[in-house]
């Protein structure tokens, strides 16, 4: 197994809003179990509040779920996966869907509520969605829509979006005098770009992650917008990149780590050019790239 630890990145929780959606939507709650108050930002009202409520919608902005409720235009559900938190769905007959970003065992989903369950919704059909979160990193909060602005303020444009402004990122990156992964990395610049893929995109456009954003041309900055889109989008139609057992809602593996071309490959060679690829440090995070095509 891959001991790679990643935190879910936006194509992985796209797959978990997806397959959730299909599995919650017109649903209606008639109980909610907090197991670890720290999940739910200490709120004591949660219960009550969502007691009798229908799931709407799931929206998503960056790497953030936004839950909303049939005739409730003040009142929202924050998710957040963070590092291990798990959606783990199941039917009336006991059978068991997961989605999240860390290993399970067989303990994990032997039984509900289980050792690392935080909070449980019970839905009056029988079927129930259970929050499992092994080191408290994640949560479920409740919001109201000056809140849920708030959230999405702080987050910039999604290369995936249709409608992504290709000529605003060309300007504003060739502004940034951070190294070009940083500035990608950045959610408040670009929303949902992690650490995979930011390196893939690179990777298809000939940059070096450690080159100064300042320094990229005009061409390999939209031809970057191009890549960083269609590797999220390539990614979420294969249901995300599977480390450490990632499974989406419905079960199924990510698949999209069998397309990889430069990250976790350090010591191949790299597919393009034949140079072996090498694994720094930049901005933080493990970065992968070919000494021999990325300038």
């Amino acid at each position: 197994m891959c001991t790679i630890k990643l935190m879910p990145e936006l194509p992985e929780v796209e797959t978990v809003r997806l397959q959730l959606l299909n599995k919650i939507a017109g649903k209606r709650i008639k109980g909610v179990e907090v197991f670890h108050m720290k999940t739910v930002g200490h709120d004591s009202t949660i219960e009550d509040r969502l007691l009798g409520k229908t799931i709407a919608d799931i929206d998503r902005i960056g790497k953030l779920l936004i839950f909303s409720f049939a005739k409730e235009a003040n009142l929202f559900l924050l998710a957040h996966l963070k590092m291990t938190g798990q959606f783990f769905f199941v039917e009336q007959t006991g059978e068991v869907a997961t989605g999240g970003g860390h290993s399970m065992t067989e303990a994990d989903i032997a039984e509900f509520p289980g050792r690392h369950t935080r909070v449980a919704f019970y839905f009056t059909d029988g079927s129930a969605l259970y929050f499992n979160d092994m080191r408290l990193f994640g949560y479920n909060k409740l919001a109201d829509t000056e809140t849920v602005e708030k959230a999405k303020a702080g987050f910039g444009p999604e290369p995936i979006d249709p409608e992504f402004d290709v000529d605003w990122f060309v300007e504003a990156l060739r502004k940034k005098k951070a190294v070009v992964k940083a500035a990608l990395l950045d959610q408040s610049f670009v929303a949902g770009l992690g650490n995979i893929y930011v390196d893939e995109a690179l990777w298809r456009v000939h940059v070096r992650p450690t080159r100064r954003a300042n320094k990229v041309t005009k061409a390999e900055a939209a031809a970057l917008a191009a890549a960083s889109g269609d590797v999220m989008r390539e990614s979420i139609e294969v249901g995300g990149t599977t480390f450490q057992s990632f499974k989406d809602t419905g079960g199924a593996y990510g698949n999209f780590k069998d397309f990889l071309q430069v990250f976790g490959k350090q010591g191949t060679a790299c597919p393009r050019c034949g140079t072996t690829i090498k694994k720094t440090r930049t901005a933080g995070r493990g970065t992968h790239y070919c000494p021999g095509c990325q300038r």
